[in-house]
C-alpha cells in the first residue's frame, strides 16, 4: 500500500508531494519513503506537483517495483 504526502517548505513556500509505502512487523505499522524498488534510490520519490506524483505511483503500482526492464537483443 503507497500513499502521497504533500511536504511544505515554509522557508521557501514550495511543496513537495512525496510518495511512501506501508511498513508492517507483527503489530506495528509505520510509513516509509524507501519504496523497495529493484534500482537505486538515493532518496524519496516525489514530484513538484500532485499530478506528478500520482503518474510516478501508478507506474510503480503497475510494475510491481520493477522499475528496470531487461531484454536480451543478440548473442555474438
Amino acid at each position: 500500500m503507497y500513499r502521497i504526502v504533500r511536504e511544505f517548505n515554509e522557508l521557501t513556500g514550495k511543496a513537495v508531494y512525496v510518495i511512501e509505502r506501508k511498513k508492517k512487523w507483527l503489530w506495528m505499522v509505520s510509513w516509509t519513503t524507501d519504496l523497495g524498488l529493484d534500482i537505486d534510490q538515493l532518496g524519496p520519490i516525489g514530484a513538484p506537483s500532485l499530478e506528478g506524483a500520482k503518474i510516478k505511483l501508478d507506474r510503480i503500482i503497475t510494475n510491481r517495483g520493477k522499475m528496470v526492464k531487461r531484454e536480451v537483443i543478440g548473442n555474438i
